[in-house]
């Protein structure tokens, strides 16, 4: 363990020389303690469970010795493992040049409150020592003391206690050397931890920015993290600014150093899957994240003197998962990519830094700045890496670009292109279409004209033939041909009637206003059905309500749309079923419904059934007529009386109709 130890001291321990001497006495005579301070790096004496005076600590005979920097229960004390916590005395004695410079002693930082006596004089105390855990304050500040000037021996006297953290000691070894010096070495490293700070504070906060706009990133996300999670983490360790400058209480600040080192893992290791998803396993990263996230959790909730027994649990986790994560880039290194290569080298900083920041704790290293510098390295990395995918993502837009900005061109000299063929097209078709408005005018008065010349000629067939058919001499063969005869004609009569209820629709515009009666009103329109009904053996039912008095409407009109109705109801009906005619007055709207259990229409035609000559695949079940017309002209009735039509088909189940108008008594 002791040659581990000389040989990380021999790498880092780079900002001061230490001296070490004989036992309880440090020779520092003869050095230059302006340019190089020394570390009082040393066997001191220590008596644990007292706090002594120096005279009282050079009369004990039997005395104890531990090695500074370092934790009083790191090592045996009379033969006995000590416990983390609890309170002891350090003392030695420093040799200095009597007319040297004004000298000055930073006492670092213990574990977890000290005072500081020199010559016997009291001159300072951080957090408050005590012999219990209720009369002991714990905190962490670095404060430089000027020495007493004009003399050659320093007894140095340290009051250390602890009763908050699991390690209690001189964690670190007091500094001695020229005030000046002191206080310009602080402030220089002061002053570049805030540099690294500032810089990556940026680098966080340009990615938040790309979050927000890409919140899909994760990448960027959890880069931002680690970045502000290293600045909370360098905030929190070593000078103890958020102490110094911020005021937070010692319990807040060594959480926030705590979760900070544990979340920079977590979101680390998920920062660098979803850098390079390809070749690391997410298995690999699962365990160690979560592991990360629960420390959290537990050092938020618990005391720190138990919260800090999981610093070691994730320093080897941290270790590990390094190891593997260096495994991994390093192998698809080989194949030469220029991100991966990056990347390496990013983490190789990172994971000696890491390295640095365990052996401090571990073995009371002096890592001052390194973990500072080495994360910067490390973040700065990935940036130039996000960087490189940006400038490609970003030629690879402007290629887009370019390409989308010549289709662009071409596609709008198309369009001009066609737009004038549409300008000599949209004027052939108005051109055509006035001469369309023309020839259907014509066409209208020219079937206005034939129906009307067509009616009387087929009326008269259709008496002549009911008069034949009285004859008694007229044979049964003969009275086939009649009843085709009479059939063909009452087809044309209705095609004719058809016709000429379209005309006047287009022709008439106003509508005749009377009062009917709904009840004894449609009692007598379904007569006019029921020899209609009884020769496919149809019945017809009827189911009336009515709360209020008469309903103005066009009755000629209404007659028409019910005629449409029942009778289409009645055709496409199957034999020995019935057709339902519903009428509900109320509200100043009559409802009406006519159903039937006939053919049904198929889905696919359903569009089309207000359609003027639209021709279905049902057929009237009894091979009756039909013009094609019926229902359209329903359609145009209805709107006509400022009503709504509409309809529910079951193909082989029948359909219903639908028909509501208002009352026009105010029209």
């Amino acid at each position: 363990m002791y040659q581990v130890k000389a040989l990380f001291l021999f790498f880092f321990l780079c900002c001061f020389s230490t001296v070490v001497a004989q036992p309880f006495v440090i020779d520092l005579r003869g050095k230059d303690l302006v340019n190089h301070p020394e570390r009082l790096s040393n066997q001191w004496q220590m008596k644990f469970g007292e706090l002594l005076s120096a005279e009282e600590m050079q009369a004990i005979t039997d005395k104890n010795f531990q090695k500074v920097p370092g934790f009083w229960n790191s090592d045996a004390y009379d033969g006995e493992k000590l416990p983390g916590t609890g309170y002891a005395t350090y003392y030695i004695k420093v040799l200095v040049d009597k007319d040297g410079p004004q000298l000055a002693i930073n006492p670092s930082i213990t574990s977890t409150a000290y005072k500081l006596f020199i010559n016997g004089i009291v001159f300072g105390e951080i957090g408050k020592v005590g012999v219990s855990k209720e009369e002991a304050e714990p905190n962490y500040i670095k404060k430089i003391y000027k020495l007493p000037e004009n003399t050659e021996e320093l007894d140095i006297v340290l009051h250390v206690s602890n009763f908050h953290y699991r390690k209690g000691g001189m964690g670190r070894a007091p500094i001695i050397g020229s005030y000046e010096a002191l206080i310009d070495n602080r402030s220089k490293k002061i002053a570049v931890l805030f540099f690294l700070m500032g810089s990556i504070f940026f680098m966080g906060l340009y990615h938040v920015g790309i979050s927000l706009f890409h919140r899909r990133d994760k990448l960027a996300i959890y880069f931002s993290l680690v970045c502000f999670l290293t600045i909370l983490r360098s905030l929190s360790v070593d000078e103890y600014l958020l102490i110094e400058y911020l005021k937070f209480p010692w319990w807040l600040s060594t959480k926030v150093e705590l979760v900070s080192f544990f979340l920079i893992l977590g979101f680390t290791i998920q920062f660098i899957y979803h850098m390079f998803p390809s070749f690391i396993p997410k298995f690999f990263t699962t365990l160690p994240y979560y592991l990360a996230v629960g420390a959290s959790i537990v050092t938020a909730i618990l005391p720190m003197l138990y919260s800090s027994y999981l610093v070691p649990v994730m320093q080897i986790t941290t270790f590990l998962t390094g190891v593997g994560l260096l495994f991994f880039i390093a192998k698809e290194s080989l194949k030469g990519d220029k991100e991966v290569l990056i990347a390496l080298i990013g983490f190789i900083f990172l994971f000696g830094v890491s390295a640095v920041e365990i052996m401090v704790h571990r073995l009371q290293l002096v890592g001052d700045l390194v973990f500072a510098f080495g994360i910067f390295i490390y973040l700065f990395s990935h940036v130039v890496i996000m960087g490189l995918r940006f400038n490609t993502t970003f030629e690879k837009n402007e290629e887009l670009g370019e390409a989308l900005q010549s289709a662009n061109k071409e596609l709008e000299a198309k369009v001009l292109a066609r737009t004038k063929q549409l300008d000599i097209k949209n004027k052939e078709l108005i051109k055509g279409n006035e001469e369309l408005k023309r020839t259907n005018e014509e066409k209208n008065g020219l079937i206005h004209i034939v129906a009307h010349d067509l009616k009387s000629p087929l009326s008269n067939n259709i008496g002549l033939i009911q008069l034949m058919r009285m004859d008694k001499d007229v044979s049964a063969e003969q009275l086939i041909y009649l009843n085709h005869l009479e059939k063909s004609n009452n087809q044309g009569m209705s095609l004719i009637n058809d016709l000429l209820v379209l005309y006047n629709l287009e022709t008439q515009k106003e509508i005749n206003i009377k009062p009917i009666e709904v009840q004894p009103y449609f009692s007598e329109v379904l007569k006019k059905y029921t020899g209609m009904a009884s020769q496919k053996q149809i019945e017809l039912r009827e189911k009336i309500d009515t709360e209020e008095g008469a309903f103005y409407t066009d009755k000629s009109l209404l007659n028409r749309i019910l005629d449409n109705l029942i009778s289409n109801a009645i055709k496409f009906s199957h034999p020995n079923t019935s057709v339902t005619v519903k009428a509900s007055l109320k509200n100043n709207k009559l409802k009406i419904s006519v159903a039937d259990k006939g053919t049904g229409i198929l889905e696919e035609e359903q569009h089309k059934i207000f359609k003027k000559f639209q021709k279905m695949s049902n057929k009237p079940t009894g091979n009756e007529s039909s013009s094609g017309l019926g229902l359209s002209i329903v359609k145009e009735l209805v709107e006509r009386l400022e009503g709504e039509v509409s309809f529910r088909s079951y193909p082989g189940k029948g359909s219903t109709f639908y028909v509501d108008l208002p009352n026009l008594k105010n029209s």
